[in-house]
């Protein structure tokens, strides 16, 4: 069965399953009274009768039909009377209004298919919690509700699932094998992983199923500690549970519904006083209502009620029945999905240690990486908002923006591959590299004075000065050795001021020239350089703390990353996670790396990452090669890049526009 999801628009978040072959979407209120395969949007732009959608042969199709503000499909703009073949995740537009096409193979299994298993921790009522709307449980009257029918919710969601036979009940065999059948295909929700989610399909399908229903709810149940947590309440016409409004239950419905495991049929609620007692969401003049346990492992997990005020839309027999089976879903998707969110819980943190074990190894980029996903996760939002032309068919949804969160906290995780004291380099030179060129210097010094002093006494003996021309002499030798020793002091100050990364190799060239080619003779009278050819190529080159072959090094962590990201089992929603963040250091116009992609050859992600990346990189303040640059400064940097052809403009655009480069953080 496909079905229409609503992305954008007054309906956003509602599920509409395809169950007829045609189906009208309009504006239409009339109509949708009327005809029950017409969709109602209730849009100002759309048109009474907008669109149609038909299957034929296996094929559903879209049509135009003659709207005044018009309609597209996937950005193309529809011809009316014309028939689009529909495909798999297409988004169609109607006036503020987007839907995506589910197909078949997406949202439903077909029935038969084998029910699906899990095991998961035990029910965890607040993790389920989803407003601050409230449960008031209301002691029971002396007066007892008129229940009008009461059925073995255990054992009947046994038969349905073929486990025992309806004995006594005076069931029919067509009405059980539909009803197997409708249980298969409800089960096949349990792949809706979100709970909100979940809840907004089960109440669509409720209403499908109980179209005389005005109200339908959902609450969990803790029942050691007997708490209730309502987790959706929605309204025939779309209207949801506010936060300040309460759901409240009679304790002999808790009593029934829950602790026997009973299913309720009443057809006269209205003179049950319980319904009156609180001015709240219940105090509706209700008359017929069915209200069903939440089963799972024979464990109650929480209730699901369908209430009406109207006396021609009493509830019957089979109503109760089909109402248990949703049940027997609905409880079975509660679980998945708190078993899934745990295991995201559980992955969460997995991926958070990673990073942070590698950030110990660098402490000077410490939070960097949860910094640059932040940042992303912002830009990501504002291009999903964006009016940009470029951007208009780019949907971040929840699954989009987790996959580009891991990929942004991970980008970094290849430099585990890389050598700490390269990582933490943050000059030119490594810290035993200065201290041996100290060493060296003071060497020369002691050189060139050990020789000053002795040619001293060598002439002293050769000539037999008296006292005062030893004296003149001696301070000749005195001035030429302090001249000596003040070059030397010149060149060690030159290479110090060379070593730091933003120094400009061009501003010491002159310099650097002269002490590479300076030389001064040991104690075995061997002529020694200060600078050897080595460390003269390290002063040499472009900005930067690290060398040619440090460089390499450094940048193959893009490499490592994707090769151990890849290695990951991960599913179809996180799978492009490997290739986001192996291109987060290419550059538009190829000058990039690891593969030296271009322009659109960069996934949007990455780009998208690169910016937040290099943004941070700027600003951080505790970086061990430099001091951070205000965020102005870090803007008009970036800037220089986009002009330079480097950078996305369009992107950073939208950066800029958006202050996505501010935390949102509290």
């Amino acid at each position: 069965m496909a079905e229409l999801i609503v992305t954008e628009g007054p309906h956003s978040g509602r599920h509409y399953p395809l169950l007829a072959t045609a189906v009208t979407l309009g504006r239409s209120r009339e109509q949708h009274l009327k005809e029950d395969d017409y969709l109602l949007l209730e849009d100002p732009e759309v048109s009474r009768r907008h669109l149609r959608l038909f299957l034929d042969q296996g094929q559903w199709y879209v049509e135009e039909l003659g709207s005044t503000n018009g309609s597209a499909l996937s950005g193309l703009t529809l011809q009316p009377g014309v028939a689009y073949p529909l495909q798999n995740d297409e988004k169609l537009q109607l006036g503020s209004t987007v839907l995506r096409f589910a197909a078949g193979d997406e949202a439903f299994h077909l029935p038969g298919s084998p029910e699906p298993t899990f095991e998961s921790p035990d029910f965890d009522l607040a993790n389920l919690s989803r407003a601050s709307a409230s449960v008031q449980v209301v002691s029971a009257e002396e007066q007892q509700p008129d229940v009008s029918m009461s059925i073995d919710a255990t054992r009947f969601i046994e038969a349905l699932q073929g486990k025992s036979e309806l004995a006594g009940q005076g069931q029919e065999v067509d009405l059980v094998k539909r009803m197997q059948a409708m249980i298969q295909l409800s089960l096949s929700l349990g792949v809706v992983t979100d709970l909100d989610a979940l809840l907004s399909r089960i109440m669509d399908f409720v209403f499908e199923l109980f179209p005389g229903a005005e109200r339908a709810f959902v609450v969990a149940v803790d029942e050691k500690q007997e708490q209730y947590q309502p987790l959706m309440l929605r309204y025939q016409d779309g209207r949801e549970l506010k936060n300040d409004e309460a759901i409240a239950l009679s304790t002999t419905i808790i009593e029934s519904v829950i602790r026997n495991q009973n299913a309720l049929l009443l057809k006269d609620a209205m003179g049950d006083r319980r319904f009156g007692v609180q001015d709240s969401v219940v105090n509706l003049s209700i008359r017929s209502v069915m209200c069903a346990p939440l089963l799972y492992g024979g464990k109650v997990l929480g209730l699901l009620q369908v209430d009406s005020s109207s006396a021609s839309q009493m509830f019957i027999h089979d109503d109760l029945e089909l109402l248990t089976a949703i049940s027997a879903q609905i409880a079975v998707s509660m679980k998945n999905s708190h078993f899934y969110q745990e295991i995201e819980k559980l992955f969460e943190g997995f991926v958070r240690a990673s990073v942070q074990a590698i950030e110990a190894r660098d402490p000077g980029t410490a939070g960097h990486s949860f910094r640059v996903a932040e940042y992303t996760e912002n830009l990501a939002r504002a291009v999903d908002r964006s009016s940009e032309t470029d951007f208009r068919s780019i949907r971040f949804d929840r699954d989009k923006l987790q996959e580009l969160r891991y990929a942004a906290l991970l980008h970094d995780f290849g430099k585990v591959g890389v050598r700490e004291h390269v990582l933490t380099k943050a000059k030119r030179f490594y810290p035993y590299e200065i201290r041996l060129m100290r060493q060296r210097f003071r060497y020369a010094r002691a050189c060139i004075e050990r020789q000053v002093y002795q040619e001293l006494v060598e002439r002293q003996s050769r000539e037999e000065l008296d006292n005062r021309s030893f004296k003149r002499l001696k301070e000749e030798k005195e001035a030429e050795l302090q001249q000596q020793i003040t070059e030397l002091n010149h060149f060690f100050q030159a290479i110090m001021a060379a070593i730091e990364p933003d120094a400009d190799p061009g501003q010491y060239e002159a310099h650097l020239s002269q002490i590479a080619d300076y030389r001064f003779r040991d104690v075995h009278e061997e002529p020694l350089p200060l600078l050897d050819s080595f460390e003269f190529s390290v002063l040499s080159h472009a900005r930067g703390s690290l060398n040619p072959e440090e460089r390499r090094e450094i940048e193959s962590h893009v490499s490592h990353t994707f090769d151990f990201l890849r290695l990951i089992p991960w599913t179809e929603k996180f799978a492009g996670i490997p290739d986001i963040a192996h291109a987060h250091h290419e550059k538009l116009d190829g000058t990039g790396y690891p593969r030296g992609l271009q322009a659109e050859a960069i996934p949007l992600p990455s780009r998208i990452m690169t910016i937040a990346d290099i943004y941070d990189a700027l600003t951080a303040g505790d970086r061990p090669y430099r001091d951070g640059v205000n965020s102005e400064q870090a803007l008009a940097i970036i800037d220089d890049q986009v002009k330079a052809g480097k950078l996305d403009g369009k992107l950073f655009k939208v950066f800029l526009e958006a202050e996505a480069y501010k935390s949102r953080k509290t």
